[in-house]
């Protein structure tokens, strides 16, 4: 008679295994962010501590930080800024985010009315809705990104009022070419304090617009300049930069206006092309006329634009040392840049 064998027990080990590493790694992780935690609460006291030493204001009712597991979410309420001989900033709440697996990329929150009070006791005010953020991202060298995001805001700067929907402003260097900045502008609806001038035709009312182009030499010129935008166009001259428009577009009441070009500046002179264009003339030509400001000048110029832009064309003038033509016809000299 044959003995029966003894069956062997499987292992339930590889069975067990991914539940234990599943386990090991959220140990890890809780440990990981914790401890992260930990030395971002210290750095901020640490900087605030800095910077109040240095002279600056700097006050808040409360600060937390937390958003376990997925991101580091600091929350300020009340939060109020001011560097020595700066502008005093106060908010209603500012937020912090960033991603755990990345350090070096900020989206910051500031809903609802935030003010800016200037030395001499001015007030500007800018009141956000919940999804307008700003996107900072940098590496060890200079930023990689600014990216401006929002979905409703109002301001109110030097008195004047403003409105704006869906807007949206994009700032990098280019790739391979860091001195140079790239800019993507676009909004849905931009309100302003009133018509303008000598333009009251058009409306206080902005469409649908959009701006992508490159300013190169950008980075030297701002240090150039020291920081002040009043000077940047001398020191991007001086510093043989230029400036690109890809795409300019802009509705504005009657006016449906497109906008290319490029300019290079070598020598302290500028040389290069700008192409107009226009759509729907027949709508500003009646608003023109509306208005009493539609002469012969005027119509002439609508009609050769309209022309132009048949067929997806462009009104083309060069400029070769500040000089503009439209053909061979000399228009004018570019104006002299201040400072």
């Amino acid at each position: 008679m044959v003995e029966p064998s003894s069956a062997q027990k499987k292992s339930r080990f590889w069975l067990y295994l991914p539940f234990v590493l599943l386990l090991i790694a959220i140990g890890a992780w809780t440990a990981y962010w914790f401890i992260a935690k930990s030395q971002l609460d210290k750095g901020i006291d640490q900087w605030i501590a800095e910077q109040r030493a240095l002279g600056a204001e700097i006050e808040y009712s409360s600060k937390s930080l937390g958003g376990f597991p997925y991101r580091f979410e600091l929350v300020v309420d009340d939060p109020v800024y001011a560097a020595p001989a700066a502008p005093r900033w106060e908010g209603e709440q500012l937020r912090l985010v960033m991603q755990p697996w990345n350090w070096q990329h900020v989206i910051a929150y500031s809903p609802g009315r935030n003010v800016l009070t200037e030395a001499d006791g001015l007030r500007q005010t800018l009141t956000l809705d919940k999804s307008s953020a700003v996107s900072v991202s940098w590496n060890s060298d200079t930023f990689r990104r600014i990216g401006v995001q929002m979905g409703s805001a109002t301001a109110l700067i030097e008195g004047e009022s403003y409105e704006a929907a869906n807007f949206s402003l994009n700032l990098a260097p280019r790739n391979g070419a860091e001195t140079d900045l790239m800019i993507a502008l676009q909004w849905d609806r931009l309100t302003i304090n009133g018509a303008p001038e000598g333009a009251e035709f058009l409306g206080d009312t902005l469409g649908p617009s959009r701006l992508i182009g490159e300013v190169r030499e950008f980075f030297p010129a701002w240090v150039r300049s020291g920081g002040n935008p009043e000077r940047l166009h001398r020191a991007l001259i001086q510093q043989d930069g230029g400036v690109e428009i890809a795409q300019g577009l802009l509705n504005w009441g009657p006016l449906d206006l497109g906008v290319k070009g490029d300019l290079a500046y070598e020598d302290g002179a500028a040389n290069g092309s700008m192409g107009v264009r226009i759509d729907n003339a027949d709508a500003l030509r009646d608003a023109l006329e509306s208005s009493g400001r539609l002469g012969q000048q005027e119509n002439a110029m609508l009609t050769m634009l309209e022309t132009s832009s048949a067929d997806g064309g462009f009104l083309t003038f060069t400029i070769k040392d500040d000089e503009v033509k439209m053909g061979l016809v000399p228009l004018g000299r570019l104006p002299e840049p201040g400072y």
